[in-house]
């Protein structure tokens, strides 16, 4: 496949999934490197923690305290340093558990998650994934039926009659009631909702909220109780007042519990009603709160759930440089996570696509462990990774140019490399050529001067004429530089196409 070819073939792709408007296919657009050819020279210096950073962020429980089959067993203890489908498994597991009405076996581990606070690696609470197994009637993506919602619904009340005491299947069941109501709702524009969808969205809403205060009594009490009542107060529409005053409450009861800044970015966002700027202010309003490094643990957190940055039109504008500095703080504390390093790849690559080879060098690591929530489809996750690649690799290239421009004997060697380039282009140009603007070429000098590789950005026909011409000195192996001071060597020039323009065309 040629160059053009597959930067259309990119393009196209990235069209059908943004928005004329979308800052990615704006990006990618923006890139016109001409050829590749060989790769010596990259220098990759970012500094990733792999290894020594697999570590589970507390020690593993044996799931078998509470005395479950060996089977159900085999669900919970997936290691997501290594299974992207670790936690989807555990949901699946405490689901299937449910059904058969384990009631007694789920209390023990959702008491257990509760009081060691136990994580899967990368810091995911597993409390709030055990929920995820007791209030969705079917897995994602599969949409419920009201066959569906029925047996959910029975099944949780048969648990909390059975085990009145028990706070994780009222707190179950109120949260069964949220997906209910949003299933009454729908996915679409308020306007498109009937007043019986309205009327239904209220009253399952109201009886979440009778659950919750039911659960407050209890004597065992939950950090996930504060998630739901946010939702409570979504659908509601409490007063940004309300909602604040409820986050911080929250944020008292179990300040690790990140949840509850995701609910509320969430709420803030312009396409919930909130003012443009206040999520991002919201984020790093709490991070620097909490300051240091658990500071940019939770900007992270925030950033990283998919119903904050999605990759749409109206996304908040978060730091990504904060972003990615939360990332490799959150695996050096709590290890690695396939879903992480997903979700990081999502966000550079698709969201914000400023650092293209750390985008690259997450989906190195992700290998084929790509997240279907993230994605939505393979070939989504496919075009990313290679589009991260293409443009990894010119960054890379040019970080290392830069570098050498920086030295002393990097500027020495540009000016005399600068004067033979030069004189290229300029056979190059034609009196009908009407190139604007400034341009950037990447070359990499080999040892004695020969040209090793060349990058020239720019889409005109004279920069493909000064390829071709820079093309063929390489495969002939001449030397049209000066030896440069190590080999190989990339340079850098930023040069103004008006400089060679000639004067008959002026």
């Amino acid at each position: 496949m040629t160059y053009e070819s597959f930067r259309e073939a990119l393009a196209g792709s990235f069209a059908r999934c943004f928005s004329p408007k979308s800052k990615v296919l704006k990006s990618f657009a923006a890139v016109s490197l001409i050829a590749v050819i060989g790769l010596s020279g990259c220098n990759r210096n970012r500094a990733w923690h792999s290894a020594a950073a697999n570590q589970s962020p507390n020690p593993i429980s044996n799931p078998n305290t509470c005395k479950i089959s060996e089977e159900d067993a085999a669900g919970l203890s997936g290691d997501l340093s290594t299974d992207v489908h670790a936690a989807q498994d555990y949901a699946a597991t405490v689901a299937g558990m449910l059904k058969e009405e384990k009631f007694e076996k789920l209390d023990c581990l959702a008491d257990r998650a509760r009081t060691t606070r136990e994580r899967f690696p990368g810091g995911m609470w597993k409390l709030h994934e055990l929920y995820k197994g007791l209030y969705k009637p079917v897995p994602y993506p599969i949409h419920p039926t009201q066959e569906d919602w029925d047996a959910l619904l029975q099944e949780l009340q048969k648990w909390v009659t059975a085990r009145p005491q028990s706070v994780t299947a009222r707190i179950a069941l109120a949260w069964a009631y949220i997906g209910y109501a949003a299933d009454a709702r729908g996915d679409g524009y308020a306007n498109t909702v009937s007043e019986g969808g309205w009327k239904l969205f209220r009253e399952r809403t109201a009886e979440a909220q009778r659950v919750l205060e039911e659960a407050s009594e209890l004597p065992m009490k939950c950090p996930e109780w504060y998630v739901v009542e946010q939702n409570v107060a979504q659908n509601l529409n409490w007063n940004e007042a309300e909602k604040r005053a409820l986050f911080e409450q929250a944020s008292k009861f179990e300040p690790g519990y990140y949840y509850y800044a995701r609910v509320l970015a969430t709420d803030l966002l312009p396409k919930r009603g909130g003012e443009s700027g206040a999520t991002e202010n919201f984020a790093r309003e709490v991070a620097d709160r909490m300051g240091g490094t658990q500071g940019d643990i939770l900007y992270f957190q925030i950033a990283s759930a998919n119903y904050v940055m999605c990759a749409c039109e109206d996304d908040p504008h978060l730091s990504l440089a904060r972003i990615e500095r939360g990332f490799e703080a959150t695996e050096k504390q709590y290890g690695i996570s396939m879903l992480n390093l997903n979700r990081i790849a999502f966000l550079a690559a698709r969201t914000r696509p400023d650092d293209e080879l750390f985008a690259d060098q997450a989906f190195a690591r992700i290998g084929d462990q790509w997240d279907e929530e993230t994605w939505r489809i393979e070939s989504d996750f496919e075009l990313a990774k290679a589009a991260a690649s293409f443009l990894g690799e010119r960054q890379a290239i040019q970080q290392a140019a830069d570098a050498n421009m920086k030295t002393p004997e990097g500027l020495r060697y540009k000016a005399m490399f600068e004067k033979p380039y030069k004189e290229l282009i300029k056979e190059c140009v034609r009196p009908s050529d009407s190139d604007l603007g400034t341009f950037m070429t990447l070359t990499n000098v080999g040892a004695g001067g020969t040209i090793e590789d060349v990058r020239i950005a720019s889409p005109s026909g004279v920069a493909m004429c000064l390829y071709e011409k820079l093309h063929a000195l390489q495969l002939a192996k001449v030397t049209p530089f000066p030896p440069p001071p190590q080999a190989p060597y990339w340079v850098r020039l930023d040069l103004d196409w008006a400089e060679f323009v000639p004067a008959a065309a002026k």
